[in-house]
């Protein structure tokens, strides 16, 4: 993942929190420096819903980071 330790400990902390299917889709793509390409083809999705799934995990991990 990129940024400073302590913004990576926050969301790892924050991860917990999101559904499945959308840790697994930020795990891949930050911690396994997968392209939405390559997860859509690990995970059988279309690339655009791969896309989308990390829009809303983000969206998700944003709202767990500021409460």
């Amino acid at each position: 993942a990129q940024g400073t330790p302590e913004e990576s400990v926050e969301l790892y902390q924050a991860g917990p929190a999101l559904p499945l299917q959308y840790r697994e889709v930020v795990h891949l793509f930050y911690y396994e420096d997968a392209t939405t390409a390559e997860i859509a083809r690990m995970l059988g999705k279309r690339e655009a819903t791969v896309r989308s799934l990390l829009f809303r995990a983000r969206k998700c991990l944003k709202r767990e980071l500021e409460a």
